[in-house]
C-alpha cells in the first residue's frame, strides 16, 4: 500500500469526520475527498476504522525517522519524551478520534508501532504488548485530562515513576 494512498484516505477521513459519524461516511464520499479510486479503497482496506490505524502509523513513522528515534533505546528520555511530543502533535486527530469514540485504532496503532520496533532480541510479544497497551493507557489519560503537562514533564513521570517502580529486576 502506497503512502500516497494512506496519507490521502487518512487526511480525508479525519476532515469528514469533524462533521459526520463515522458509520454515515460513504466509501464514495471518502475515496472523492481523497481523490483515490473506490477499487484502490477496497484493495487495501477492509474497514474504514483500518484507515485510522494506518494514517497513525504513518504519521508515527514519518516523525520517526525525522526525529531519529530508532538511534535511542526504548527507554531513553529523549526517546520517550518524543513519543509524547509525537502524541501532543496529533490532538487535533486524535480530538476527532476520540469524539468518534474510535480510540481502539490508536491502540491498534499502537500495537503495530511496537511489534516492529526494536526491542531487544530476548522480548518476545508479551513485552511489547506490554509496551503498547501501558503507553497508550499513559497516554489515554493525558489526552484525557487535557494534555496539561508538557511531553517532558510526561517522559519524567513514565521513566522515573513507571519504568523505575515497576523494574522485575529491581527485586
Amino acid at each position: 500500500m502506497s503512502v500516497y494512498v494512506i496519507q490521502a484516505l487518512g487526511e480525508a477521513m479525519i476532515e469528514l469526520m469533524k462533521t459526520e459519524a463515522i458509520e454515515k461516511i460513504t466509501v464514495d464520499a471518502l475515496t472523492a475527498k481523497a481523490g483515490i479510486g473506490r477499487a484502490t479503497y477496497f484493495r487495501n482496506f477492509n474497514a474504514k476504522e483500518e484507515i485510522l490505524t494506518a494514517y497513525i502509523v504513518w504519521q508515527w513513522r514519518e516523525y520517526e525517522k525525522t526525529h531519529r528515534l530508532k538511534e535511542h533505546r526504548i527507554d531513553a528520555p529523549y526517546r520517550v519524551e518524543q513519543y509524547f511530543a509525537f502524541c501532543q502533535s496529533m490532538k487535533k486527530t486524535n480530538d476527532v478520534i476520540f469524539a468518534q469514540q474510535r480510540q481502539g485504532a490508536i491502540l491498534n496503532a499502537y500495537e503495530i508501532i511496537f511489534r516492529d520496533y526494536d526491542l531487544e532480541e530476548q522480548q518476545d510479544t508479551f513485552a511489547r504488548a506490554y509496551m503498547a497497551y501501558g503507553l497508550y493507557g499513559v497516554f489515554l489519560k493525558w489526552a484525557k485530562e487535557g494534555y496539561t503537562q508538557t511531553p517532558s514533564e510526561m517522559a519524567d513521570i513514565v521513566i522515573h515513576q513507571i519504568f523505575q517502580d515497576y523494574r522485575v529486576d529491581a527485586v
